[in-house]
């Protein structure tokens, strides 16, 4: 029989805070230097062996381009390009050349220090949340000369004003060569999320077979593909801060004499909207460990534990401004002994009852039961004993996946 499954009502603060402190090995790529400093200040300061100087037209505006060699990020011997606008410097770009570590590797020590990617496909990955100070982003590329790691601002004033009162024009980081896809993944091959953070399904758990739950066993339709043929790249580039199915560097700016034909990057699968209330990482019974490691990406606002007797125990964390079907929602993880069984959005518009039905019904079909403020699809909608529900509550919309908590430890 299952057991009573809990519907959490508590409030979820939505208000925005600051980003957390930046660790000092997250900014050691910026070599000390300010973002949006002058180029003659910058090739002043830098005491490493300039190659070239050089210029990249086919952007917004055109970019200036410092090309070093005999410097090191994390470590590893690389050769730099620093880009440049009007506005002053905006980009680092890591060039690998010698692989003197392979994209798995890679990929290995920027998650170790940035945390999981928000997006990724073969060859290439991206953190847009503010890995390097705030309104900044961290990209990894896998490309033919070697591995390219880029770190770009993201807008006009990362960490503190600088005085500027205008917005700087951001280009996306520049591409050499075309990138290479990489079948064999550093971590179990995880889905491509947007720019907001928005995730698919998530690599499995090494754990006991359980039938219904490890495996989810439902199917939902495949979801076509979004962007232009290959090769079709635009004369102007967009911002890759900017929401987008596609990673940002697929359309490359044209090159000089000096600097190779950039070629733009494969697409990445649009994201299968059915299983995005998984955040990246997450399934259900997956560990609060793994809860934690996954949402460390957000702002936590509380964990707890409940106790009431004759119920599963509950572990429950508390999370702001989680994306979930283009909204920024409240969250709250519910675990029992069992893991992950409650997975819940909060829209503070309470006028936004029907909107979500709509949404949901438009994934899972009408829902199975419908009261004033209450809807709920039983039918197993999303993996073997799993249901959904949406409330209309007084505080916002609340939306839950609860998964079977049968077998859960009673306090």
């Amino acid at each position: 029989m299952r057991s009573r499954m809990r519907i959490l009502a508590a409030v979820l603060c939505v208000a925005l805070t600051g980003c957390g402190r930046v660790s000092e090995e997250a900014v050691k790529p910026l070599m000390g230097l300010d973002w949006f400093s002058a180029y003659d200040d910058v090739k002043r300061v830098l005491t490493c062996t300039l190659l070239e100087e050089r210029e990249v037209t086919g952007q917004k505006v055109p970019l200036r381009m410092l090309d070093y060699t005999g410097v090191e990020l994390f470590d590893v011997s690389c050769d730099l390009t620093l880009c440049f606008t009007d506005s002053g410097l905006i980009g680092f770009n890591y060039h690998d050349v010698e692989r003197n570590q392979n994209y798995r590797e890679w990929y290995g020590t920027l998650e170790k220090t940035y945390g999981l990617p928000t997006e990724e496909g073969s060859g290439m990955a991206s953190w847009y949340d503010n890995p390097v100070g705030k309104d900044t982003a961290v990209y990894l590329f896998n490309l033919e000369e070697g591995v390219q790691v880029s770190i770009y601002a993201t807008a006009d004033s990362p960490d503190q004003s600088y005085g500027k009162t205008e917005d700087a024009y951001i280009p996306t980081p520049e591409l050499r060569t075309p990138v290479i896809a990489v079948i064999d993944s550093p971590t179990p091959q995880k889905p491509p999320t947007d720019a907001n953070g928005e995730t698919l399904e998530a690599p499995q758990e090494t754990r006991s077979p359980r039938a219904g739950r490890d495996t989810p066993d439902y199917d939902v339709p495949a979801i076509e593909t979004a962007g232009k043929p290959a090769g079709t790249a635009s004369a102007e580039a967009t911002d890759p801060s900017a929401p987008s199915e596609t990673v940002p560097g697929a359309t490359a700016p044209a090159a000089t004499e000096s600097t190779a034909a950039a070629t733009e990057p494969p697409e990445i699968p649009t994201e299968n909207p059915a299983k995005s209330f998984l955040q990246r990482g997450l399934q259900f019974y997956s560990s609060p460990e793994t809860g934690r490691r996954v949402m460390q990406r957000y702002t936590q606002l509380y964990e707890y534990r409940t106790e009431e007797a004759g119920q599963p125990w509950e572990l429950i964390m508390e999370y702001e401004n989680v994306p979930y079907l283009g909204k920024n929602c409240g969250n709250a993880l519910c675990f029992t002994s069992l893991g992950l069984v409650g997975i819940n959005y909060l829209d503070s518009n309470k006028n936004d009852y029907q909107y979500w039905v709509e949404q949901l019904t438009a994934l899972y079909g009408n829902p199975n039961e419908t009261r004033s403020g209450y809807s709920a699809w039983n039918n197993s909608p999303v993996g073997e004993g799993t249901i959904i529900y949406v409330f209309a509550m007084e505080d916002g919309v609340q939306i839950s996946f609860f998964a079977d908590d049968t077998g859960s430890e009673l306090v």
